[in-house]
């Protein structure tokens, strides 16, 4: 997702493109679809406009397509592609300081290899594999549900909002487009990569297809936020689950984008303190041998 903003943002403009084009009667053939393609013609459609679809949003527009609501669908699509980006952006934002940080240490550490001796540029390479290694063993431990990582401060409660980002997206998307809520929720659960979050989506989904409401089903399994299952619950019973879904989606993206910022603000201090630390070490280390070789 973070890397994919250009993406997004060029994949918005056709699904909208492709919707007006249909709005204004233009045939099939005329716009790249294959009329021979049936439910999978915006597809072929979007194919040869080099737009790569995921899984949940060719099945949407499929249904959109079989319900006679093909260009609603794709401008739904645009609107989710949008945000995304919008959301990554966010994200980049927060991430940018401590990155410049890095890129000036590793530009020093070049440069006073090429004068002064390579110590410095060994010692920012060790710290940046240390920290490397430290994020492999945070994802391992995320997709594999160690319970260690749900307690770190921090990591735990954005490890959660990060894993119900992909599960509400789907199920809005598949929900609104006229999927049955059982089949949306199943794909939607099989989009989820956090192993914790998905675990417990599970549980719920079996309550769900087995004849329980949703809201129960997530309230019984204790699946995603609290307010996120608030929320869903209202909805469900006042017959508004898509706009509740699309409510709580928003909410969380929210969430979850304060938390990678303020996470993004602990880090550039940490890695401000290491570039501190790590220019006086080497000052120190310069005018101590400096000092030495004058007073031989």
């Amino acid at each position: 997702m973070l890397l994919s903003i250009g993406a997004d943002e060029a994949a918005a403009v056709q699904f909208e493109d492709l919707a007006s084009a249909l709005d204004a009667g233009l045939p099939l053939a005329s716009l790249g679809a294959d009329p021979a393609a049936g439910d999978d013609a915006l597809a072929t459609a979007l194919r040869q406009r080099r737009v790569k679809l995921s899984d949940h949003e060719r099945l949407v527009l499929q249904h959109g397509w079989q319900a006679g609501r093909a260009s609603q669908a794709l401008r739904g699509r645009a609107l989710e592609r949008r945000r995304r980006a919008e959301f990554a952006r966010t994200v980049w934002s927060g991430l940018r300081y401590p990155l410049m940080l890095v890129l000036m240490m590793l530009m020093g550490g070049a440069i006073t290899a090429l004068t002064m001796g390579p110590e410095l540029l060994i010692g920012v390479l060790s710290i940046l594999g240390v920290v490397v290694a430290l994020f492999l063993v945070l994802r391992h431990g995320i997709r594999g549900n160690a319970g260690w990582v749900q307690r770190l401060p921090w990591i735990g409660p954005l490890t959660d909002n990060l894993g119900e980002l992909p599960y509400l997206e789907t199920l809005h998307a598949l929900y609104g487009a006229g999927v049955d809520l059982r089949q949306a929720n199943a794909t939607a659960v099989g989009a989820v990569d956090t192993s914790s979050v998905r675990r417990r989506l599970r549980i719920a989904d079996g309550l769900l297809q087995q004849g329980l409401p949703l809201a129960q089903g997530l309230a019984q399994a204790l699946a995603l936020q609290p307010e996120t299952r608030a929320l869903l619950t209202t909805g469900e019973q006042a017959g508004q689950l898509e706009d509740a879904l699309a409510r709580a989606l928003q909410r969380r993206r929210d969430v979850t984008g304060r938390q990678l910022a303020d996470l993004a603000r602990r880090l550039g201090s940490i890695a401000y303190a290491m570039v501190a630390i790590g220019v006086a070490w080497y000052a120190i280390s310069f005018y101590s041998g400096l000092f030495s070789k004058f007073s031989r």
